[in-house]
């Protein structure tokens, strides 16, 4: 069964500054905890990721997966072309300007696994993916700021 959750902030960052950083998706590695590599396998021709392989391991859980991007002015998404763990992963952060140099966050993740796990593993992998999509996410816009 599908599970989704949804984590929303406000960041002291333009949109552009956010999708620079959303863009670098090789960074993942320094910002979230799960990724442990990511590669590029296809970008456009003004360098936007495309398609993307992944090393991830979470709550004991390890997996490597190829993810399908599509890039907007203000939103990105990304969807699960392959996975040894996962069924369906559809994934969004969509930015909106405040209008007073902050940026309104919102990402929204839907996954299904292949294999079961307790309800309240998959409660916490839901929660550290929210705070790293947002909190995480944040912290690093920030620190390329400095």
């Amino acid at each position: 069964m599908a599970v989704s959750v949804q984590s929303v902030t406000d960041i002291e960052a333009s949109v552009s500054e956010i999708m620079e950083v959303l863009a670098d998706v090789e960074s993942l590695v320094d910002w979230s905890a799960a990724h442990k590599a990511v590669e590029v396998r296809e970008a456009d021709a003004d360098g936007w990721p495309l398609v993307v392989w992944e090393k991830i391991s979470q709550f004991g859980v390890s997996d490597e997966m190829v993810v399908q991007y599509e890039w907007y002015d203000g939103e990105v998404s990304w969807s699960l072309v392959e996975s040894g763990t996962q069924k369906i992963q559809n994934a969004r952060y969509t930015l909106t300007d405040n209008g007073d140099g902050t940026t309104h966050v919102v990402f929204d993740l839907e996954v299904d696994l292949k294999i079961k796990l307790p309800g309240m593993v998959v409660k916490k992998a839901q929660k550290a993916i929210a705070d790293t999509a947002t909190k995480g996410l944040r912290d690093e816009v920030l620190r390329r700021q400095d």
